[in-house]
C-alpha cells in the first residue's frame, strides 16, 4: 500500500497519534479544507483517555474512566471545546468525610473532599476523542496503523513517513507531519531522516509521559453506599496498595463506583489479577465497610504496560511534575514540516486534557501560517 504526491502542497498533513491532540489538530486543519490524514496504531481513537461500560450491559453514559478523567473549570481549552461539541460536564461528588488511611487505621477528617471541583465527563474522558473523529470524513482517519519512520525529503520540503498498516509497510508523502504522541515513546519507536538534533533527542528521552505510571482500578456497586455512611468516597492511603481513590459513580444509573490509583512502583501490580483485585477489595473494606466486599464488577489498567503509550522509563512516577513542557518541543523542526503535539508539548497546564487541546491547536496554527499550505486555493 502507498500514496505519493507530486508535490508538498498537494499532499496532506498528517498528524501521528488519535488522541485528543491529534484530533484536536485534525479539527482545526479539516474545518478550513486543509487536507488531512490521522495515522493511529490502536484499534480505536483516545490515547490516554479510555472509558470501559461499569457493566457489560450498560449504556455508553455510564462509562468509567481507566485512563485521564478529570477537568478543571479553569481549564479554557477544554472548556472551549466542550462547549463547541456541546458536552457539559458534570461535577465529581466530594460532599462529605475524606478517609485518611495510616498504619494506625482509618480516620474520618470532617472536611471536604480533597477532589471538591474535579469536573468529569459523561460516559468518560473518551468521549471527547469519540466525537473529534466523528466529524472528520473516514477517509481521513487510519487505525492499526503504527509509524516507525519519518524522512524529510528536501524536494519540495515534504515528508515521507513509513507505516505498518496491519502488518503491511505502507509509504505516504505529508506535506508536514504533526507528531501527537509522548515524546518518550517516540524517542523509542520511530526513527528520523535526518537525525534530530542531539538536545533534541534528550529532551525527548528526559520529558516524563503523562499516565504511563499510573495503574488505575475501578470497583462498581449496586449503589454508592458510602454517600449514605457520610464518607465522600475520597480517600488518600499511607499503606495501600491503592494511595488515591475517589467517588466515579456514574450519573444516571444509580451505579456506585469507587476508583483508585495504585502506589508506583508496587509489588501487587506485577502479581495474578485475582491477588490484585482482592487486595483491593480488602482495602475499600477497611475504608468503607463490609458492603465493599462484593462489587458487580471490576476494571483494571497498568499504563506502564501499555506499549503504545509507555517506553522505558516510564514505569517510574516523574521525580516532578513540570508546569509547561519544554521549548524546544514547541519548535518545528525540518523547515517547519515537523512539529510536536500532546499534552506533554503544552504551553498551558502540562499532562492535563487541557494541555492536550492547546498543544493540538497551536500545532494546527503553525501550519496555517505557512505559505506553502496555501489552504483554500
Amino acid at each position: 500500500m502507498s500514496t505519493a504526491s507530486d508535490t508538498a502542497s498537494a499532499a496532506p498533513i498528517i498528524i501521528i497519534g488519535a488522541g485528543l491532540a491529534g484530533l484536536t489538530a485534525a479539527q482545526a486543519l479539516q474545518a478550513v479544507g486543509q487536507p488531512i490524514l490521522v495515522l493511529e496504531a490502536r484499534d480505536r481513537v483516545g490515547g490516554r483517555t479510555l472509558a470501559v461500560p461499569a457493566l457489560p450491559t450498560s449504556p455508553a453514559a455510564d462509562s468509567l474512566d481507566l485512563g485521564a478523567t478529570w477537568g478543571w473549570a479553569h481549564h479554557p481549552h477544554l472548556m472551549q471545546l466542550l462547549a463547541e461539541l456541546d458536552i457539559s460536564p458534570l461535577t465529581q461528588y466530594s460532599a462529605g468525610a475524606t478517609a485518611y488511611e495510616t498504619p494506625q487505621g482509618v480516620h474520618r477528617l470532617p472536611h471536604p473532599s480533597g477532589s471538591a471541583g474535579y469536573l468529569r465527563l459523561v460516559g468518560g474522558a473518551a468521549v471527547l476523542c469519540r466525537k473529534l473523529a466523528e466529524q472528520l470524513p473516514a477517509s481521513c482517519l487510519q487505525l492499526n496503523t503504527r509509524v516507525t519512520r519519518l524522512r524529510h525529503l528536501p524536494e519540495g520540503n515534504a515528508v515521507e513517513v513509513q507505516a505498518l498498516h496491519s502488518n503491511s509497510l505502507c509509504t505516504y508523502r505529508a506535506a508536514a507531519v504533526v507528531v501527537a504522541l509522548p515524546p518518550r515513546l517516540v524517542a523509542h519507536s520511530i526513527a528520523f531522516e535526518p537525525a534530530l538534533p542531539a538536545a533534541m533527542r534528550q529532551i525527548m528521552l528526559d520529558v516524563p509521559t503523562w499516565m504511563s505510571h499510573a495503574m488505575k482500578s475501578v470497583a462498581v456497586y449496586e449503589q454508592p453506599f458510602w454517600r449514605v455512611q457520610g464518607w465522600s468516597g475520597f480517600a488518600v492511603s499511607q499503606h495501600g496498595p491503592l494511595v488515591e481513590i475517589h467517588d466515579a459513580s456514574p450519573l444516571y444509573s444509580g451505579l456506585g463506583a469507587l476508583f483508585g490509583f495504585f502506589a508506583a512502583p508496587h509489588p501487587l501490580r506485577a502479581a495474578p489479577a485475582a491477588e490484585r483485585q482482592a487486595a483491593v477489595l480488602n482495602q475499600l473494606v477497611h475504608l468503607f465497610g463490609p458492603q465493599a466486599a462484593s462489587p458487580l464488577a471490576y476494571h483494571e489498567l497498568d499504563w506502564a504496560r501499555e506499549p503504545l503509550t509507555s517506553a522505558p522509563g516510564d514505569e517510574n512516577p516523574p521525580l516532578e511534575v513540570p508546569l509547561q513542557g519544554p521549548a524546544l518541543l514547541r519548535q518545528p523542526q525540518w523547515d517547519g514540516a515537523l512539529l510536536w503535539a500532546g499534552a506533554e508539548t503544552s504551553a498551558s497546564e502540562w499532562g492535563r486534557l487541557d494541555g492536550a487541546v492547546e498543544s493540538g491547536r497551536w500545532a494546527a496554527q503553525q501550519l496555517l501560517r505557512q505559505p506553502k499550505l496555501d489552504v483554500g486555493n
